[in-house]
């Protein structure tokens, strides 16, 4: 839904370089992992990308997953803070 539309919308902004995106994690409306997992890709049409922020969106390993896809394709990213999800550090 709302999640999948922005950044969808964000696929046009190839010269976007910095993106903060956070949820509060006690609205149960949120983006879970799978959907944040289904939007992150979207981002990789963003190259020039320098900082990216994505704070308290319930990111697990799915979404994960698709960042580190997205990784090769962001060689410019100088700036990466995933703080409030649900990442494991093991």
């Amino acid at each position: 839904p709302e999640a999948i539309f922005l950044f969808n919308t964000l696929r046009d902004m190839s010269s976007l370089e910095e993106l903060w995106i956070s949820w509060e994690l006690d609205d149960a409306r949120g983006p879970n992992d799978a959907i944040m997992a289904e939007c992150i890709p979207s981002l990789a049409t963003c190259t020039g990308m320098r900082k990216l922020t994505l704070n308290d969106l319930t990111l697990s390993t799915n979404s994960c997953v698709a960042l580190n896809g997205l990784f090769p394709r962001m060689s410019a990213l100088l700036e990466l803070d995933l703080s409030g999800n649900l990442i494991d550090d093991d």
